[in-house]
């Protein structure tokens, strides 16, 4: 689509500087490509699994209650010749962990003269590119959220910090439960220099199934100079098999590397949301996001805010949601990573 301009034009090429090219600027439309191309965004792995994958969630005081057992009920023992035991006694194992959920908002202003002004002649709707822009906003905000310790903000969303903390991070309880119950407490490795390898991970993951109680992660997220870090110590075992009398022609492609790297039958995924030197390996059978059935990301709808003594509507996307681990120790934070594979310097768009 064509548009008017009265802005001088950027001299070079075809189009002549000075007085010739305001005079050519001035009766000639500007070609302009019909789509806006937004540069400061980018992809959140891990939240989009989470939200693919969740659950629903009510009203009320812990929208999300989760009986815990924290100890055994019965006890064993060993017995004599004659079959004795000693009477069992009824234990308090059972304790509630309790998330409310937290609320995120975007808002959008829509101002009456620009309604006016983009009635016709129109190339990119403002406010459409505004509404888009507000939905990935919040989800980009969600996806920093999860990776931050957000104890001290109890508006925040419960992080995977907060869930996999062993209370010595500043984390003294989560849904309710302190962390100094054994039981409660995720597993927390700082200082782990070195584990950017094959063994390495091997290793690590093979603790953390252990601390968990025999059950091994689903899959590892890291920060993406992290995991190349780890992708460089498989590049050089990367084979390639020839089969016998086989060519291959101008249209076949050999591709070197991967995608996602597997360890122990864990896939470890690039998440460019994750602090660098930083890991979290995760059960997904007891982590969820849940997400409330009356606010899933909605619009409010707009509002006049005449009444405020402006021609113009504002409206609020919200939506009310948590993240939620029922295991603490299913899964863990691991710190203290050391060799990106590239420097610490401001990237486009300089998340990592």
């Amino acid at each position: 689509m064509a548009q008017l301009t009265t802005n001088a034009p950027i001299s070079g090429g075809i189009v002549p500087s000075g007085a010739l090219g305001n005079q050519l600027a001035a009766i000639t439309r500007r070609a302009v490509i019909p789509s806006l191309i937004v540069q400061i965004y980018q992809s959140h792995p891990l939240l989009s699994l989470l939200l693919s994958n969740a659950q629903r969630a009510r009203g009320g005081v812990g929208a999300v209650t989760i009986p815990t057992q924290g100890s055994s009920f019965t006890s064993f023992s060993w017995g004599s010749f004659a079959g004795d035991f000693p009477m069992p006694e009824d234990e308090a194992a059972i304790q509630n962990a309790q998330f409310n959920l937290k609320l995120g908002m975007v808002p959008i202003g829509f101002f009456g003269m620009e309604a006016i002004i983009q009635s016709s002649e129109v190339i990119i709707p403002k406010l459409r590119a505004v509404t888009s822009d507000a939905s990935i906003v919040i989800k980009e905000a969600i996806a920093s959220a999860i990776y931050a310790n957000n104890f001290a903000n109890t508006q925040a969303i419960d992080s995977l910090v907060q869930a996999y903390s062993d209370g010595s991070d500043g984390v003294t309880s989560y849904g309710g439960i302190a962390k100094s119950n054994a039981f409660w407490q995720g597993q927390l490795y700082t200082n782990q220099a070195g584990i950017t390898n094959r063994t390495g991970m091997a290793i690590l993951l093979t603790r953390v199934m252990t601390g968990a109680g025999g059950e091994a992660p689903d899959f590892a997220v890291m920060n993406p100079a992290d995991w190349a870090t780890l992708l460089a110590d498989f590049m050089g075992y990367e084979m390639y098999v020839t089969r016998p009398k086989s060519i291959y022609g101008k249209d076949d492609v050999v591709n070197a590397g991967f995608r996602a790297l597997q360890v122990l039958d864990t896939p470890i995924f690039p998440d460019p949301f994750c602090p660098r030197g930083q890991m979290y390996a995760i059960n997904s059978r007891y982590l969820a996001m849940y997400l409330s059935e009356y606010a899933p990301f909605v619009f409010s709808g707009f509002e006049s805010t005449i009444p405020q003594g402006q021609i113009a509507d504002i409206g609020v996307l919200i939506t009310a949601l948590d993240l939620v681990c029922s295991k603490p120790s299913s899964g863990a934070h691991i710190t203290g990573l050391t060799g990106q594979a590239w420097p610490n310097t401001a990237m486009p768009p300089a998340v990592v």
